[in-house]
């Protein structure tokens, strides 16, 4: 926290959690950079939540990625996956517009999930016209939320790193000041913000994901006193579990569930997101529209 700036500084590294995801994809360093960046900037954003919610992160692309989710809830458990197209192969070494909005028909989505009994999910559409991820983030912040914020992010094949700087809401408080003096507070507030920029921006890509974190903050922001919070892990963590397959099942209807029996014999579903495959034969299936519970060998979640 800056008292000074009235701003704050979240730093996020994962190293072994990162490791969880790229395990499971066979796809381009390019590729698995804009994954990684996806997932850091979902840990980010979620760290500020006040409920025990999840901030996803979706990118419907119209270039080789046809689908981009990062997901994280309040606890900084997050997962993510990347579905690629079966048509287009990523050209070595390209970019955010080549790789996600070729037509200029991509889109990018903030979902907001308080996972609160009558409250539904928000959903901010995110402008997929800037230079990448982190760009795209920081315009869709000033614009819905009101919030200044600037991202640094950054990705190799072992480690996902990144940076957030966002400015706090004014609070308002019961001393009253003078047209100039108000004027005079809000110039200093915006001239300290904009000294914690320039000396954020001068991080590299290779100092966030290399540099030890207090270290790094150090060397950043020593000269402006910051006040250390506590540090928060990060895991890697699914949610997909039995009973939320058989949940989905039953949206489908027992007819389109019946079908998929006559012609595979089984229904068989796969969590892209940690690679977890469910199996449900005809007496599972049955079950799930008449209420009754068979035994099962497969465990009834998945957890990491």
């Amino acid at each position: 926290m800056f008292d000074s700036g009235g701003a704050r500084a979240h730093l996020v590294q994962l190293d072994r959690s990162w490791l969880e995801v790229a395990c499971k994809h066979d796809t381009s360093p390019d590729v698995m950079r804009l994954l990684g960046e996806m997932s850091c900037a979902s840990i980010l954003l979620s760290a500020s939540l006040k409920y025990e919610g999840s901030v996803i992160l979706q990118i419907h692309g119209d270039g080789p990625v046809r689908l981009a989710v990062a997901e994280c809830n309040a606890k900084l458990g997050f997962r993510s996956t990347i579905k690629m197209s079966e048509t287009l192969e990523p050209a070595p070494g390209a970019d955010w517009k080549a790789l996600v909005n070729q037509n200029n028909l991509g889109r990018f989505s903030v979902v907001l999930d308080p996972k609160i009994d009558n409250q539904h999910p928000y959903q901010g559409i995110v402008p997929l016209h800037e230079a990448g991820v982190a760009q795209a983030l920081e315009s869709y912040m000033q614009r819905s939320e009101q919030l200044p914020t600037r991202l640094w992010l950054a990705c190799n094949g072992e480690r996902a790193a990144g940076l957030l700087l966002q400015k706090m809401p004014h609070q308002g408080g019961t001393n009253k000041k003078s047209d100039a003096q108000s004027e005079a507070a809000t110039e200093a507030s915006d001239d300290d913000w904009e000294r914690l920029i320039t000396l954020a921006q001068t991080v590299t890509a290779e100092e966030l994901l290399r540099v030890e974190a207090e270290t790094l903050l150090h060397r950043l922001f020593w000269q402006e006193a910051p006040k250390l919070l506590e540090d928060k892990p990060v895991q890697f963590s699914c949610s997909c579990s039995r009973a939320r397959v058989g949940r989905m099942l039953k949206t489908l209807g027992a007819e389109e569930v019946e079908s998929i029996l006559a012609e595979q014999g089984q229904v068989d579903v796969h969590c892209d997101f940690c690679n977890a495959a469910y199996h449900f034969d005809a007496v599972d299936c049955a079950a799930l529209f008449t209420g009754e519970h068979p035994p099962s060998s497969e465990d009834p979640s998945t957890i990491h």
